[in-house]
């Protein structure tokens, strides 16, 4: 019977070296496979999103053509009113013109505010928009909300507070009823200066034209205060 010799000394260490090293590989190769499985993952939802602006962009009642290039530039992880917790993705993007702008993508609430003056607008207010429109609309379109009716007073009170406050040339452009409370939109002058506006007589925001929030309706930034709980 012919007995195997053992390994010597060294030659066992080299051995556990090898299979160290060996395993060391196979877990390195599985972590940066894990890596590229997520990385792939995270473009393939990066793609998803700006397809999504893409096609919205290109619809017949918007541009009408697909843009130049899309990009996803953050995500906001929101809780709002009435819709809970959600993702709101801000992309900016160039059209085949030169046209720039940035829009959000939510689900089914994809939408941009066009117009060169709103690009001055911070992103972070852009959002406050954008939440307090996409609050706004999906009701709107179902005649939740009411946009022709008879105020209690309200409007009076809210207008009489606004003379008080040495705002001239008032005029109301759009009004809403939500529930029981009614807030009323409105152009005016302050000091000569032109201002927009909206709300009741309990909350408002009021915006002059030095403010690039300006050039959007208020009742956006109004209503989106209100509706976001929280967001990061």
């Amino acid at each position: 019977m012919v007995q195997e010799s053992p390994l010597p000394r060294s030659g066992l260490y080299d051995m556990i070296a090898r299979l160290l090293c060996l395993i060391a590989l196979e877990i390195v190769a599985y972590s940066t496979s894990v890596a590229q499985g997520a990385e792939v993952q995270g473009v393939s939802r990066n793609h998803a999103v700006e397809e999504k602006m893409a096609e919205w962009l290109a619809h017949p009642s918007e541009f009408g053509v697909r843009p130049k290039s899309v990009r996803l530039k953050r995500t906001y992880n929101a809780d709002l009113m009435t819709y809970g917790k959600i993702d709101i993705a801000l992309v900016d993007y160039v059209m085949p013109d030169g046209t720039t702008g940035r829009g959000f993508v939510n689900g089914g609430l994809t939408w941009s505010f066009l117009g060169p003056e709103v690009n001055a607008i911070k992103d972070d207010d852009l959002f406050v928009a954008y939440c307090g429109w996409a609050w706004l609309f999906p009701p709107l379109q179902k005649g939740a909300i009411e946009t022709k009716f008879t105020s209690s007073g309200e409007e009076a009170r809210y207008l009489a507070l606004k003379r008080k406050e040495g705002l001239t040339d008032i005029a109301v452009t759009e009004r809403y009823k939500i529930g029981s409370t009614e807030l009323t939109g409105f152009r005016a002058k302050r000091n000569g200066t032109p201002v927009q506006g909206a709300g009741d007589s309990q909350t408002e925001v009021v915006l002059p034209a030095s403010d690039p929030r300006f050039n959007l309706p208020a009742i956006y930034f109004l209503l989106g205060q209100q509706v976001i709980q929280s967001v990061h």
